[in-house]
């Protein structure tokens, strides 16, 4: 009985993602020749880094084409307008819920729920989807770090602050990034497993993502660009990570 169960672990794993998934992938994803041509781990690797700078180089040049709008305090007209109405019609319970979702974005949760899916992928030898996971979560931190060592866009006036965040600069948001790049690895590693929870796992993924990034603004922590180029880093390093999963994983079954 265990050696099916375990039969039938590597046969979703195989199964995702789809054909037509991995097309998509194929399509959105591309990084040059070398992307085209990973067939070794080394390229898988230098592909990983070759995604990683061109994402970070595009994170970097967005937050300094946006300077070219803002005001004295990192503001643009659009940003102002949804802090000035967040603000405005902040209440006792949704308080309680903006703090609720930035917990479960912070690195207090997402390390802790990361980590234990880690453990048990490597336990249960799903050597790939562990790296998925671990590039997916890791990355992303990376990058929004980086990009804020870049780009020094002053967060909104601390007088509206409902949290404290330090020092630190505003662009991108960190939650928004980790969160939504956790939550999208955490259900398609969680996918693998669950074929069946695939579309749900997906679909909590995008509202908590959406929950926190909502948080970071109504704290008033946070630009709602900010929010906005989180979720579209996290987006593009989630599908870079997959692409090169899917690649490592036929590289794995090949040589295996």
């Amino acid at each position: 009985m265990a050696h099916r169960g375990d039969a039938a672990g590597r046969v979703a794993v195989r199964a995702w993602p789809t054909a037509a998934t991995q097309r998509r992938l194929d399509t959105f994803c591309r990084v040059g020749w070398l992307a085209r041509r990973t067939t070794t781990w080394a390229l898988v690797l230098a592909s990983v880094l070759v995604s990683f700078a061109v994402i970070l180089g595009f994170a970097i040049a967005t937050g300094e084409l946006l300077e070219l709008g803002e005001r004295p305090n990192g503001s643009t007209a659009f940003d102002s307008s949804i802090t000035d109405w967040m603000v405005a019609h902040r209440t006792s319970a949704l308080t309680t819920v903006a703090r609720v979702l930035s917990t479960i974005g912070s690195q207090a949760v997402l390390i802790p729920v990361a980590g234990v899916l880690f453990a048990a992928l490597l336990i249960r030898r799903r050597l790939v989807l562990a790296a998925l996971l671990v590039t997916a979560w890791g990355g992303a931190i990376l990058l929004y770090n980086l990009t804020k060592h870049f780009v020094h866009r002053p967060r909104p006036p601390a007088d509206i602050w409902l949290t404290n965040v330090g020092k630190a600069t505003s662009f991108p948001s960190g939650h928004a990034t980790q969160s939504l790049a956790t939550f999208l690895a955490l259900a398609l590693v969680s996918a693998a497993w669950l074929p069946r929870a695939r579309w749900p796992g997906k679909v909590l993924a995008l509202i908590l993502a959406v929950g926190v990034g909502w948080s970071r603004v109504y704290l008033g922590v946070h630009w709602t660009t900010d929010v906005v180029a989180g979720w579209l880093i996290a987006t593009a390093w989630v599908v870079a990570a997959v692409w090169l999963a899917v690649r490592a994983d036929s590289i794995s079954a090949s040589t295996g």
